[in-house]
């Protein structure tokens, strides 16, 4: 997700390259400030800017001082400087700044599309992953699917874990996949806005220390942790509709880590617990209580695969409190200790 600050006076035309932005750069997150003391409160409020695009004519603070207070605080963003002033000492004085380009005004729409994608090093690969991701994301939500969710999300990451112990470096697809859920959900609400900083707080640790084993778990909870609070409120509005089997594999996957009950269940699916036994084996082909148990083992076996945790630590985080008691449901479920499946 790029932070991008546009500082420009005029309405009509900060609209333009608001309308700019938006149609060729994914992902953008936009601020915009009409003055210097408007654009100097975003400086100090936004955490990451990207890229500014700014006025140099703008009212007091001018664009210069907006620029000089950004370098105080950021020296890593890009600065973008228009201007409908062509004067030659005053643009050298600009690239003291560590400016990255200047347009003259009135910018055409061409060169201020390729002037963006040039200085933010625009990967239009990136870019359609982005676009299939945000699509697949969007799908996802629709069918208020929880239980694909949490496999999407495990299939993501690991695919991800697959290819750093092969010695590729992909911690650019994991960023991405926490940057575009981020920035969707910012675009559904602002009720989203704490889950999308601790999604930017994850994107940053990934781009930082990369896809590392202790990480990985914090990654899988916190993404389950999503799901859980994007889910609950959109099962609750169509929960009138739902048969009580996928009311219950919902309550199932939402406590997936915890302990759960047959009793727990049926009393959230508002049948009996002998009835909800029979219907559930009928209709998913599986026992109630093995189908718990492989929903969690498929998270054991990734923990297993790809984070540092201790054997009797995953144990407790499946709320399984005796590890023998879940080494022997692994063994027979697996065909492995869980020992022996992590040296494998």
């Amino acid at each position: 997700m790029y932070n991008i600050v546009i500082v420009e006076d005029e309405l009509i035309e900060m609209e333009s390259i608001e309308r700019i932005v938006l149609t060729c750069v994914d992902n953008a997150l936009i601020h915009k400030a009409s003055t210097g003391r408007k654009a100097i409160q975003l400086i100090d409020d936004i955490k990451n800017i990207d890229l500014m695009l700014v006025d140099i004519n703008i009212p007091l603070p001018n664009g210069k001082e907006v620029i000089d207070y950004l370098r105080s605080k950021n020296n890593e963003a890009k600065v973008v400087v228009t201007t409908a002033n062509d004067d030659f000492d005053m643009l050298r004085n600009m690239f003291n700044l560590q400016i990255q380009d200047y347009l003259l005004k009135p910018v055409r729409q061409k060169v201020l599309s390729e002037t963006i994608k040039k200085t933010l090093e625009f990967d239009e690969e990136k870019s359609k992953e982005s676009k299939q991701l945000k699509e697949t994301i969007n799908n996802l939500f629709l069918e208020k699917n929880y239980v694909l969710w949490n496999d999407f999300v495990l299939e993501t990451i690991n695919e991800c874990y697959v290819q750093t112990k092969a010695g590729e470096d992909a911690r650019g697809r994991v960023k991405n996949f926490l940057d575009t859920l981020g920035f969707f959900l910012d675009s559904l609400s602002e009720d989203y806005s704490s889950i999308c900083s601790k999604l930017h707080a994850l994107s940053e640790d990934v781009g930082r220390s990369g896809l590392k084993e202790d990480l990985y778990s914090r990654l899988i909870f916190s993404l389950f942790d999503v799901g859980n609070v994007i889910f609950t409120p959109l099962f609750k509005k169509q929960s009138s509709s739902v048969d009580f089997i996928a009311r219950a594999k919902f309550h199932i996957e939402k406590k997936r880590l915890n302990n759960i009950t047959l009793d727990d269940i049926a009393e959230k699916t508002f049948v009996s617990s002998c009835y909800l036994s029979r219907a559930f084996k009928k209709s998913e082909n599986v026992g109630f209580s093995n189908y718990i148990t492989q929903r969690k083992l498929i998270v054991a076996c990734a923990l297993l695969k790809f984070s540092d945790l201790k054997i009797n630590t995953i144990s407790l985080e499946l709320a399984w409190k005796d590890s023998n008691y879940f080494c022997r449901i692994f063994k027979k479920e697996i065909g492995v200790s869980p020992s022996d499946y992590r040296e494998m």
